[in-house]
């Protein structure tokens, strides 16, 4: 199955309306969170997002949040209904450089002290020991082979793994993990940031976020995103992260609804 991602824009927000359906087709819902596009049981194929209550059958929507440092997160206001009343700063803030990265409140040496490492890039990851990680915190299983590919062409990559063995992990265990995708230039999306529920509330969660914000930013990237669980949304304004007052929806093309296979079919040479 392939993804295609669009977007549109849609200010403030329709209290009580579930979904905005288009082109009259059956579609399938799905919605763009923290742990890549998690894809609800219904059979729909394109579905642009407004409010979904929680409880529903939809699920409840992750807000997106974008960095914009921690003086400017302090001082922006959202209103009620999702408009902002620093609209005009916020768009010269797309427009103009990054803001300045997020101080990085726990050093290396000190997470090292803790018998916790913190490693850039891919080199002795695991696919298997990831998406074990994965399940344990909610998300769902990846293909190994597939999520191989994502790891190998993602932008940034930092997990965290035991430096010493203890009651909770063996060395080299992972403990935590995130990672960016990006353009390398006009902005990037933070996704999957886990940590193992026994290691939780231990700061390696702000720790993976602090990185990998301090680094897109550090390298002239003016616009940083994340998908967040709306019962960690506040941590992400403290590191400097703001709902996205433009209230961006995404959009998802399925290639397993009907109507997909049925574009897929049209597209592919010497299918019909």
């Amino acid at each position: 199955m392939f993804t295609f991602q669009m977007q549109q824009q849609h200010f403030g927000s329709l209290p009580g309306q579930q979904k905005s359906m288009c082109g009259g087709q059956r579609y399938r819902v799905s919605t763009a969170v923290g742990d890549g596009v998690f894809h609800a049981q219904k059979r729909l194929s394109i579905v642009a997002h407004h409010t979904t209550t929680a409880g529903s059958s939809f699920g409840t929507i992750k807000p997106k949040l974008s960095y914009r440092g921690i003086r400017h997160a302090a001082q922006s206001i959202v209103l009620p209904d999702g408009m902002s009343t620093q609209k005009v700063d916020v768009l010269s803030t797309l427009e103009g450089s990054a803001p300045p990265p997020p101080p990085i409140s726990k050093s290396d040496e000190a997470f090292l002290e803790d018998g916790i490492e913190f490693v850039w890039g891919t080199k002795d990851l695991s696919v298997d020991e990831l998406n074990m990680l994965f399940e344990k915190v909610g998300f769902p299983r990846r293909d190994p082979g597939r999520l191989a590919t994502a790891l190998a062409n993602t932008h940034t990559t930092v997990w965290v793994r035991a430096a010493r063995k203890s009651r909770l992990a063996k060395e080299g265990q992972l403990l935590g993990f995130g990672r960016a995708t990006s353009d390398g230039s006009l902005s990037a999306t933070i996704w999957d940031v886990a940590v193992a529920p026994q290691w939780q509330r231990g700061g390696i969660g702000r720790g993976l976020v602090e990185r990998l914000t301090a680094h897109l930013v550090q390298q002239g990237i003016p616009t940083v995103t994340l998908y967040a669980e709306p019962g960690v949304v506040g941590l992400y304004e403290k590191l400097g992260f703001v709902k996205d007052p433009m209230a961006v929806k995404g959009l998802a093309f399925q290639s397993k609804s009907e109507r997909g296979k049925e574009l897929v079919a049209s597209l592919t040479p010497g299918r019909s």
